[in-house]
């Protein structure tokens, strides 16, 4: 072979393996998938349509414990391009987005419909073509919690009522993931630095200025860093967060936040092709098919789903946390309204919580969203010791663990951590804490 030639051959193998090496990239590197429509503006006239498609492969999307390696586009296929502009010509629509939703093998789009038709005339005709699997207008959801002004009202009354830091003794979450659905983290936070995995945004609007209070707060105590000298100590100080952010501020320094139908539904996409062992909703709306569908093919996977039980004062929704195998979380000691679904809920601490806010601060919350982040972390403890149990089996073992010494009436990490791990009671002293400092066990 010529000179030139074998030099020409060996400068393209260099630049192949060159290009090979840099597209791998970071295990936690962020996914680059398809730009989401923003997803806030008429939405009280918008619908969701999915259709089959089979083209979507059905593969994980990343994995941020062996790596992330994409084996393949995940995008829009041509054919489900086809049938939504198709669809969108057939009734006088208006496209908005579309998004595989792989998970579920199905392809979503979302429509506008035009001020001079009637939205249940359209969806009954939409109900008729033989080309759509599903249709439904877009619902609204909305985070569970408030801000408290005064700074240093209490401190980590929820960990010490839960007997947490005993239990930190036997297990601290090591290598669990926890996919946080709520607005966005802010992973430059002291007590979350390292604590992140992975982010992605679903939500693309102009942020006005407006931090990420609410999934900042739920983050802070499943997962704050324990040990490190300042702040606060999470549940599950060695587990890691994966979030994804669906739900958008509503009002500057206030933790409200909405979320709705196609939000939810591309974060639980992607939440079970990355396959965490729990995810967390901290978050209520009235019952939506979509999104039930997707909690659901979630507990199929094995994902311990968790989610917030609204207080009687909240209306009579309970969605997600009425579907069938996620454990519903309610606020200890709250007022609940009999109607919902309360049964099978756990009661944990979701008053007056010291937790982590944006821009390195912290602060005292309250809702059933703070009560779920407390039983998320606390799981977490429970699959280190045992991986892969099922919803049903966590749920009995948390109800017998509750203690009823207690005023709040809460689940007792120390006594569910001793039990699942088969070990003696493990020590349910309560250590004093210096102010402004949760004291953190020795051995993590």
């Amino acid at each position: 072979m010529p000179i030139k030639i074998r030099l020409l051959i060996a400068s393209l193998l260099a630049l192949l393996v060159s290009a090979c090496a840099s597209s791998v990239g970071s295990p936690y590197s962020k996914l680059t998938l398809p730009p989401v429509s923003n997803p806030l503006s008429s939405s009280s006239n918008q619908i969701l349509i999915t259709f089959e498609d089979e083209r979507n492969q059905r593969v994980p999307i990343a994995d941020p414990v062996n790596g992330y390696r994409q084996r393949s586009s995940y995008g829009n296929s041509t054919w489900s391009k086809r049938v939504a502009e198709a669809l969108a010509d057939d009734y006088g629509l208006h496209q908005v987005t579309q998004w595989p939703i792989n998970s579920l093998g199905i392809h979503c789009v979302v429509y506008e419909i035009p001020v001079n038709q009637s939205m249940e005339q359209i969806l009954k005709r939409l109900e008729k073509d033989k080309r759509i699997e599903a249709v439904q207008t877009m619902k609204a959801f909305h985070v569970m919690g408030e801000t408290y002004t005064d700074p240093y009202f209490k401190l980590q009354t929820g960990i010490r009522d839960m007997h947490v830091e005993p239990a930190h003794h036997i297990a601290t979450g090591r290598n669990v993931k926890i996919a946080v659905i709520d607005t966005g983290v802010d992973d430059k936070h002291p007590d979350l630095a390292g604590q992140i995995a992975l982010s992605q945004n679903f939500v693309e609007e102009p942020n006005n200025g407006l931090d990420d209070i609410h999934g900042t707060a739920v983050a802070g105590i499943i997962a704050a860093t324990a040990n490190n000298q300042m702040g606060i100590v999470g549940m599950a100080p060695n587990a890691k967060i994966i979030a994804l952010k669906a739900c958008w501020q509503v009002e500057p320094k206030k933790a409200e936040a909405d979320c709705n139908s196609l939000t939810l539904a591309l974060a639980l996409n992607t939440a079970i092709n990355l396959k965490p062992e729990i995810i967390n909703l901290s978050l209520v709306g009235t019952e939506d098919p979509l999104v039930k569908r997707l909690v659901s093919k979630a507990v199929d996977d094995g994902i311990i789903v968790v989610a917030s039980a609204p207080s009687a004062d909240m209306g009579k929704s309970d969605f997600p946390a009425s579907v069938k195998g996620v454990i519903a979380v309610r606020t200890a000691n709250a007022k609940v309204n009999p109607e919902l679904l309360v049964g099978g809920s756990i009661p944990a601490p979701g008053m007056e919580i010291l937790t982590t806010l944006p821009h390195g601060s912290y602060n005292f919350m309250s809702g059933s969203s703070f009560a779920a982040a407390h039983i998320s972390g606390l799981i977490a403890l429970l699959l280190e010791l045992k991986p892969h149990l099922s919803a049903e089996f966590i749920l009995s073992g948390l109800q017998a663990s509750m203690s009823h010494s207690s005023a709040l009436q809460t689940v007792d990490a120390c006594v569910a951590v001793a039990d699942f791990g088969k070990l003696p009671d493990c020590n349910k002293q309560i250590i004093n804490t210096a102010p402004g400092l949760l004291a953190s066990p020795s051995q993590l």
